[in-house]
């Protein structure tokens, strides 16, 4: 199930800060954006539900600047060992608390719910197996939500995303697609893996970067355009084959000048990019 929305909406991931943030929705709005992906929807955006008054200012933000929060990227209240939700010892908790995270979603009709799941189990292992089968109910508390779920690209190489794509056998089950993460874990070619798992790219992070230095364990991220992941012809090649979701971008780098910039350029690239498909 590939999920399409008919503008191809561009927009970026929103970490949310628990002293406010109208200086950054703010900034989305003056450079164009059109939609965000909500991250760190921890416990000072979700305690109260519906009269939580962080959450509404968020969205009062969104509505002013026509932005549409399309995707969360689930959090967690634990820290852990960062391996996501494939830590059995943790995961009975993490599931909870994104379930939270999910009925947020719903209540603002946001169909992507996104996650770094961390580093698989061991296919045939009893750990795999449990991990397939805790998987599958989640996905189905997704679906009755009205909601996909998507592994972020990362530290697994195509072929074990692949496998576990297949196992878990959930339409509502896909890929929030980053092609420099690929390059920064030095993983597979981000061209190869998105003609070969294109069906189940729901979204993009609209991200760059190049592979480790000789000796170095993680690669280096760059503004979009000005990394390895061939970012121009890669997503041409996308839209050609008929994607049509979130354009969300990513970038990694501390609130600054040059951050601003960088997301401000980024924004004017993915609209040149997508005007022969959608014709703005």
């Amino acid at each position: 199930m590939n999920e399409k929305s008919p503008l191809l909406p561009i927009g970026t991931m929103l970490r949310l800060k628990p002293e406010g943030n109208d200086e950054y929705i703010d900034f989305m709005g003056s450079c164009g954006m059109e939609c965000c992906q909500v991250c760190r929807l921890i416990e000072d955006y979700l305690e109260g539900g519906v009269d939580n008054a962080k959450s509404q200012a968020v969205l009062e933000r969104f509505a002013k600047y026509s932005i549409r929060p399309v995707s969360i990227f689930l959090c967690y209240k634990v820290p852990g060992d960062g391996n996501g939700l494939v830590t059995p010892e943790l995961r009975t908790e993490r599931f909870t608390f994104a379930f939270r995270q999910m009925l947020w979603a719903k209540r603002q009709n946001i169909p992507w719910i996104s996650c770094h799941a961390g580093v698989f189990p061991e296919p045939g292992s009893p750990e795999y197996s449990r991990f397939v089968n805790d998987m599958r109910e989640f996905a189905d508390f997704a679906a009755d939500l009205g909601q996909s779920f998507l592994f972020e690209t990362g530290p697994e190489p195509l072929e074990a995303i692949e496998l576990l794509l297949q196992d878990i056998g959930k339409e509502n089950v896909g890929l929030n697609f980053d092609p420099a993460n690929l390059l920064l874990y030095d993983k597979s070619d981000p061209e190869v893996f998105a003609e070969r798992l294109f069906h189940k790219i729901f979204l993009i992070h609209c991200k760059d970067g190049k592979r480790p230095m000789p000796g170095e364990k993680l690669g280096r991220e760059t503004p979009l355009g000005e990394g390895d992941t061939n970012f121009r012809n890669l997503l041409s090649a996308l839209l050609k084959r008929g994607f049509r979701g979130p354009l969300i971008l990513e970038r990694e780098t501390a609130i600054s000048k040059e951050h601003f910039d960088d997301q401000a350029a980024a924004v004017q690239m993915l609209k040149e990019i997508r005007k022969p498909f959608v014709g703005s």
